[in-house]
């Protein structure tokens, strides 16, 4: 009898430590996350994802968090946590680049809450920089030709007033050198006609 007891006891002893384990190894763990676990995304990513290996508690799901904060400090993450299935996600900006932190919490299917923190990185919104349109040069007008016509202020008008007037110039100058030539006349012809005597 007694060495079946001290058989016996060691059976039992190692079925009362496994019998408390088997609840907390019924605990739901995190299966799969976006952004992932130390991982990198673009800034364009505007919501995170946790996948969980069971479904959350029904009934609460007030007691679903998801918190993001950014590189400053700040939190990131806006809205509520929507649940569908045994993923949960969460609207969240990135767009600045640095290091972010995620922080979650989850009701397992057997009453017990279940959370976990980690870290990953956003490079920023990839913004591709837009183009300044280039006005394109207009060709300068090409500069009209001269008129036939010049104004009355430029040589070709002062020659051609010069012809027009050519002729005149001319027939006054003969006059007056005819003038003057018959008054050297008469003055000649008075000077040699003798006195009359007394």
């Amino acid at each position: 009898m007694r060495l079946r007891a001290l058989t016996l006891l060691p059976i039992a002893l190692a079925t009362a430590l496994l019998v408390p384990a088997a609840p907390a190894a019924a605990h739901d763990a995190l299966a799969s996350a976006t952004p992932a676990v130390n991982g990198t995304v673009s800034g364009d990513l505007d919501q995170v994802t946790l996948t969980f290996s069971e479904a959350p508690l029904a009934g609460l799901e007030s007691g679903l968090i998801i918190q993001v904060t950014g590189p400053d400090g700040a939190e990131t993450s806006t809205g509520t946590v929507r649940v569908d299935g045994s993923t949960l996600t969460k609207p969240v900006d990135l767009t600045k680049p640095g290091t972010y932190n995620l922080g979650w919490r989850s009701v397992s299917v057997d009453g017990h809450p279940i959370s976990g923190t980690y870290q990953f990185t956003s490079i920023g919104t990839s913004t591709v920089p837009t183009s300044t349109p280039t006005s394109t040069p207009t060709a300068s007008a090409a500069p009209e030709p001269a008129s036939a016509t010049e104004p009355s202020g430029t040589p070709a008008a002062a020659a051609d007033s010069a012809r027009d007037t050519g002729p005149a110039v001319w027939v006054l100058a003969g006059l007056t050198a005819v003038l003057i030539l018959a008054i050297i006349a008469v003055l000649l012809i008075t000077r040699r006609r003798p006195k009359s005597t007394e």
